[in-house]
């Protein structure tokens, strides 16, 4: 079940897989019952993404046990409960920070508000953290449009970025009553540029969004009024990334939604 080149590490830790859960999209995930084994195969999990993990440890990051260096495997924290801010909306329990899970009678949809007031703090405590010995978000994409330029050139200041704050990497502790963040890209950059992930989340409904213009525009006034962003970098950072990745994987229904950030990127700059 474990990767041969795994197994030492994990024997050296006294971690005996007893089951591997659901992969994430760059790593494997493995459990002894209370801990968790994540063993990247690709990406920045690998090398920043670990690091970055270790650090945000001190904003309520899963505990870090040990760290394989030259994988990038961690033994780390399981979260007890471990429901991601997408479930907990789609099946209308939204946690409260001081009464646990608690009915709100929201639609079974999470085209609503009801996130943003958890993404905020996690938000602001990341920009708190040391932005040392991780990578610049201006070397981040390949091939972007010419706006990243003017975006990098004019950076008003740098700050560590989790860079992948979503609501899948968003996890309900039922100990705390606390979310948490998990699987950090570790990226140093425009502050701007930390609610993209967020923005473009819940990715596989997001473009099927019939106002999708008026639910983007609302979300990023209101994360850039409460974190005192400038909400055409918002936009224009969120532009930049889905340019991007549409280089790479031209899917039609995100070729649909990219007029739609390219105009909110104007709109908000006149």
């Amino acid at each position: 079940m474990l990767p041969k080149k795994f197994r030492s590490f994990a024997q050296s830790h006294n971690f005996t897989v007893i089951e591997e859960l659901p992969r994430g999209y760059c790593s494997r995930i493995f459990t002894d019952g209370t801990r968790i084994l994540k063993v990247p195969f690709q990406g920045e999990e690998q090398t920043s993404g670990a690091r970055a993990a270790i650090l945000i440890q001190q904003v309520n990051g899963p505990k870090i046990y040990a760290h394989h260096e030259p994988t990038g495997a961690l033994i780390m924290e399981r979260i007890p409960g471990g429901q991601s801010l997408l479930t907990t909306i789609v099946s209308n329990e939204i946690p409260s920070p001081s009464m646990g899970r608690v009915r709100e009678g929201l639609p079974a949809d999470p085209m609503n508000m009801s996130d943003i007031p958890i993404f905020i703090p996690l938000a602001q405590a990341m920009s708190t953290l040391p932005a040392t010995n991780f990578p610049l978000l201006a070397n981040f994409y390949k091939n972007p449009p010419k706006i990243a330029k003017k975006l990098i050139e004019t950076t008003p200041k740098h700050v560590f970025l989790h860079g992948d704050l979503h609501h899948e990497n968003i996890l309900f502790d039922e100990r705390t009553s606390t979310y948490r963040p998990i699987d950090p890209k570790g990226l140093i950059g425009d502050p701007n540029f930390e609610p993209v992930a967020f923005l473009r989340n819940p990715i596989l409904t997001l473009p099927d969004n019939p106002n999708l213009y008026k639910f983007t525009r609302d979300r990023i006034i209101c994360i850039s009024n409460a974190l005192n962003l400038d909400p055409f970098r918002i936009a224009a950072w969120l532009y930049v990334d889905r340019y991007c990745h549409l280089q790479e994987d031209p899917n039609p229904r995100w070729q649909s939604v990219l007029p739609t950030f390219n105009q909110l990127m104007t709109d908000f700059k006149m």
